[in-house]
């Protein structure tokens, strides 16, 4: 469990008290030590209680450490974090202890996920869910320095930044930058999202390409119109619009490779690619319990 969740007070550890079978991860720097003993103890089920930034660490690792293991783990997310977008896809609904516990005591569904994974040449591999170029690092940066600091958490922030970018309040938050995408745009873009999940914040799913890939790509170029119109028909289920008249496509893809020298966000962390040049694939499908 997260750092952030040990302070507020654990679920798991109001369930089951001290027991050597949860750690908690304060610092992050025991979480490779922490897994390699997972391989060897042959654990089967692993449960993370915290946000985004948490299940991206914690999974990030178990994938570098894959090899270790003979039968890779399945997860299961309780929500405990600042953002907690990939647990309420592919986690519990609730961090409730009643309900965590009922969960537990009952037959849990799987779902089988892959994350994404970014990396440059030579580079470390960076795995997560939500991968994002353009004004979403800029509305990042702004959620976590602003709304953040006013007690503002969650999608409710993120939701402010987006709402405060579209109306222009904050020209920072929409800078256009460049960017290369593989064959399918070079320019100037407001931004480019990720994802393999089904959905993202309160209900919007802004991804509506028809290719069998487990990335799922949108982005808005330099000329994009009616922005806020076209959030608002997305949120409202409305994807058979044709939106390439406005400047915003998407399709899905195996891989997808990028020239970009500018932010990068990664489930909420700000990622470096100092060559400029990075790619992002698809990882192994792993099952999530729910």
């Amino acid at each position: 469990m997260s750092e952030r969740v040990a302070r507020k007070g654990s679920v798991l550890h109001e369930l089951y008290g001290d027991t050597d079978d949860i750690f908690y991860l304060d610092p992050f720097d025991y979480l490779p030590s922490t897994v390699e003993r997972a391989a060897i103890d042959k654990v089967e089920h692993v449960i993370i209680e915290g946000g985004d930034g948490t299940v991206q660490g914690v999974i990030s690792e178990f994938l570098r450490q894959e090899d270790r293991f003979a039968n890779f783990p399945k997860f299961s997310i309780i929500p405990g974090g600042m953002t907690n977008q990939v647990a309420k896809n592919i986690g519990f609904a609730s961090a409730s202890p009643h309900r965590v516990k009922t969960k537990l005591a009952s037959e849990l569904s799987p779902t089988n996920n892959p994350l994404l994974i970014a990396s440059e040449l030579d580079g470390p591999d960076y795995s997560g869910f939500l991968f994002s170029t353009g004004a979403i690092p800029q509305i990042t940066r702004y959620t976590t320095g602003q709304l953040h600091r006013k007690g503002i958490g969650g999608s409710l922030a993120v939701f402010g930044g987006i709402l405060k970018g579209i109306r222009g309040d904050d020209a920072t938050l929409m800078q256009l930058t460049s960017v290369h995408l593989d064959d399918l745009y070079e320019g100037e873009h407001l931004g480019t999202v990720i994802t393999t999940l089904p959905g993202l914040i309160l209900g919007l799913d802004p991804f509506w390409g028809e290719e069998e890939a487990p990335l799922r790509l949108t982005w808005v170029t330099s000329g994009y119109k009616k922005l806020g119109r076209n959030i608002l028909g997305l949120w409202l289920g409305r994807k058979s619009v044709d939106r390439r008249k406005d400047g915003i496509f998407s399709v899905c893809r195996n891989e997808i490779n990028y020239s970009y020298s500018g932010p990068v966000v990664l489930d909420g962390e700000f990622l470096s690619f100092p060559s400029g040049k990075f790619t992002v694939r698809a990882s192994r499908p792993v099952t999530f319990l729910r």
